[in-house]
């Protein structure tokens, strides 16, 4: 396969597909978040207990009601213990674990676009077969890389920015991380600022549901993948 660049479109147009896509999944967009937090919370706390930071945190307690910069510097002091940095990594685990969810809602796009029937057992397209370990493997290395370059606020952007299209390309096109990275950032040359824009616009988007009562965030959460399939269909074509 290979890409191509039609083009340029307007951010009206992209916004306007976006919010298409969004809204005819409203279902499977709760169905999403309701199913990927749940997986992390227990997950964050069954980590949090196995590598003993609960018992380590939950005696200062009362300190965190009495004095909170001392409670502040014993969490200091925990966060430098070997058991914090076993549960940091049993963290990225997590992610690449839980993250091949993402990938189910672009094969439900897809789906919409070829009108066929879509299902809630698409949301798992990401852990069939050998499929599961090309994303956990994605996701591994994209949480470690991330962990290192958001140390300076800039590198953290420009590796989210890098690899915007790298789930979208693996799973359309079959190619692989490296790969994934590259032809991102052929398509980032055509229209950068359209796409910055638009990317800015569903970050908004997404945490904005926060405002109503932090229940919308379950619905507005997912719109990001909305926004990187839209994106996505401009600026690559597949052909056979």
């Amino acid at each position: 396969m290979e890409n191509n660049y039609p083009q340029k479109v307007s951010i009206q147009k992209i916004l306007k597909t976006a919010f298409t896509y969004w809204n005819s999944t409203l279902f499977y967009q709760l169905s999403f978040s309701l199913l990927y937090f749940s997986l992390f919370f227990l997950g964050y706390f069954y980590l949090f207990r196995y590598f003993g930071l609960w018992d380590e945190v939950s005696q200062y307690s009362e300190l965190m009601k009495t004095d909170f910069p001392a409670f502040n510097k014993k969490m200091e002091d925990i966060a430098k213990l070997p058991q914090t940095q076993g549960f940091l990594l049993g963290i990225f685990f997590l992610f690449a674990l839980l993250n091949p969810l993402n990938v189910g809602f672009y094969k439900i796009y897809r789906k919409i676009d070829l009108k066929e029937k879509v299902g809630l057992n698409d949301l798992f397209a990401g852990y069939l077969g050998f499929d599961f370990f090309k994303f956990f493997g994605f996701y591994l290395f994209w949480m470690i890389v991330f962990s290192y370059a958001n140390s300076l606020l800039i590198l953290g952007l420009v590796w989210i920015i890098l690899t915007l299209f790298s789930i979208p390309l693996m799973f359309f096109m079959n190619v692989n991380t490296i790969e994934g990275i590259k032809l991102t950032f052929k398509g980032l040359k055509q229209d950068f600022t359209t796409i910055l824009i638009s990317v800015i616009i569903a970050v908004l988007f997404s945490i904005s549901g926060i405002l109503l009562f932090g229940f919308g965030f379950l619905l507005t959460f997912p719109f990001w993948h909305a926004m990187i399939y839209t994106l996505y269909q401009q600026f690559f074509k597949e052909n056979e």
